[in-house]
């Protein structure tokens, strides 16, 4: 099977891996090996230059550890929950929903699969036993109780352990907490973007499927503030003739296909609340392509039960081996966020805009890290059964490496003439590596299978003019150039 050539490669390449393994597993939790970290920065780069630079957003960098107060403002203490189910035969713990989704889904059932997020826990323990569901671990169908979890990670802060915090299951709040003062002290001017990345904690009840359901992992998130009374301003980027003339594939609700719908006719049909709405949504649909993404293999769905904070929720959803998965939220959490923090605090959030007092209105942009690492992954998988070898047919953007650099032989003078083209392109803050390990095509099959577009091999012809051949990936075919052109 695919996903099985794959994951071999991942780990055999060392991509990724689980943490602290000689210790035993703990499930969740995984490390990143240099090919893993390149292409991981690679992501994180072009979400920087997609959102932070085209909405010349304020980019910052706030705690992983907040006080309890944070979170009972933000509603995480009491709703950040779900719904645990415990085998009475081997005492595994589910997360009962996510049973009965994987039940449904491979009866082929898409009515069912969206009733589930409108259940509560009595219809979900009822659910499980009528269909006599079994534990994927032990092949039991003796589930307990439905119960409710909370997924935040508990710690205590200073010498007593007196005061009470969490390590931050989302990023937005600490910019939240901290937005009256960036405002102030950047004279920022409504509309306005402030962008964030970095870790993030959830306790997750059964993380699985590698790094899609994770117990530590990072996030982008991109938050736009706003005055809701006005209806003209606009960030930085496109313009709206542009954003609303382009089409994206929606799942809309009680839809059972996408379709390819203008932004513009969601906006105009209030099927979307705003203009801010409306770009993150154009913006997200680029990305979406950059990444390697192909029409018809992801989609947009609007989210039918949408969470406390929000008034309108879209899910990218990309298509993998394990079915679709969601790689990003985009939500209108209107002024909830600022509200509650201002109520918790005793401050008054609310800034002046030009010459106006307003508690702004947001819409957020949530994207993961490590879900869409591993479906770009799955998504570029090449069998490559004519080759001999599997590969990657990354977009040049994520490739951990442009070039491979190889002397024909161990020759002292191919190995000087590469090393000396190695050093020169390294000097020019181009990726590259060196190898002289192997045949060339074992080297050509390792820079295949981790991705990197283009190799240049340095042979005898090199040493009389000067001229190198350079490999492409995608379709082995090789081409002569100067040791000058290559950039």
């Amino acid at each position: 099977m695919k996903i099985d050539d794959l994951l071999t490669l991942i780990k055999r390449r060392g991509f990724y891996f689980q943490a602290f393994n000689i210790y035993g597993e703990v499930g969740g939790f995984y490390d990143y090996g240099p090919i893993g970290v390149r292409i991981k920065n690679n992501l994180i780069a072009l979400w920087r230059r997609t959102f932070v630079e085209q909405l010349g957003a304020y980019e910052v960098d706030t705690t992983t550890i907040m006080p309890e107060p944070v979170f009972k403002a933000s509603g995480h203490l009491t709703s950040f929950t779900d719904p645990l189910v415990t085998c009475a035969s081997c005492k595994t713990p589910h997360r009962a929903d996510k049973l009965l989704e994987e039940f449904y889904s491979k009866k082929g059932d898409a009515q069912s699969i969206g009733k589930i997020e409108k259940m509560n826990n009595g219809e979900l323990e009822r659910e499980l036993k009528a269909n006599k569901i079994k534990c994927p671990t032990c092949g039991k169908s003796e589930f307990g109780k439905v119960e409710t979890f909370n997924l935040l990670f508990k710690t205590a802060m200073g010498p007593t352990g007196a005061v009470p915090g969490y390590l931050r299951p989302e990023t937005p709040q600490g910019i939240f907490v901290d937005f009256k003062h960036l405002f102030t002290v950047n004279s920022m001017k409504l509309p306005v973007a402030i962008a964030q990345t970095g870790k993030v904690y959830r306790n997750e009840i059964s993380p699985r499927q590698q790094t899609i359901r994770m117990r530590e992992f990072s996030q982008m998130d991109v938050e736009v503030f706003f005055d809701p009374e006005d209806e003209k301003s606009g960030l930085e980027g496109p313009g709206m003739k542009e954003v609303e003339e382009g089409e994206i594939p929606v799942l809309l609700k009680g839809s059972k296909e996408e379709e390819m719908v203008a932004i513009g006719d969601l906006l105009k049909k209030r099927v979307i609340p705003n203009r801010h709405f409306a770009l993150l949504l154009y913006l997200e649909n680029g990305f979406a392509l950059a990444l390697g993404f192909k029409k018809g293999n992801y989609r947009f769905r609007q989210v039918e039960v949408t969470p406390h904070y929000s008034r309108c929720n879209f899910d990218l959803e990309v298509k993998t081996s394990y079915d679709y998965i969601e790689l990003s939220g985009l939500a209108y959490r209107t002024d909830y966020d600022l509200s509650s923090h201002a109520k918790q605090s005793g401050k008054d959030l609310s800034v002046t805009s030009d010459e106006k007092k307003v508690l702004p209105h947001v819409v957020e942009l949530s994207i993961g890290v490590d879900r869409p690492l591993f479906a770009i992954l799955d998504a570029v998988f090449e069998e490559g059964k004519d080759r001999g070898w599997s590969w990657l047919r990354l977009n040049e953007s994520l490739a951990p490496y442009r070039y491979g650099v190889f002397p024909l032989q161990k020759d002292d003078k191919l190995v000087d003439k590469a090393k000396a083209l190695y050093r020169k392109l390294v000097s020019m803050h181009v990726p590259v590596y060196y190898s002289e390990a192997g045949s060339i095509g074992k080297r050509y099959a390792k820079a295949d299978e981790i991705g990197v577009p283009y190799c240049i091999t340095i042979d005898y012809d090199t040493l009389t003019d000067d001229t190198v051949t350079i490999r492409n990936r995608d379709d082995a075919k090789q081409v002569r150039k100067s040791v000058s052109e290559v950039s």
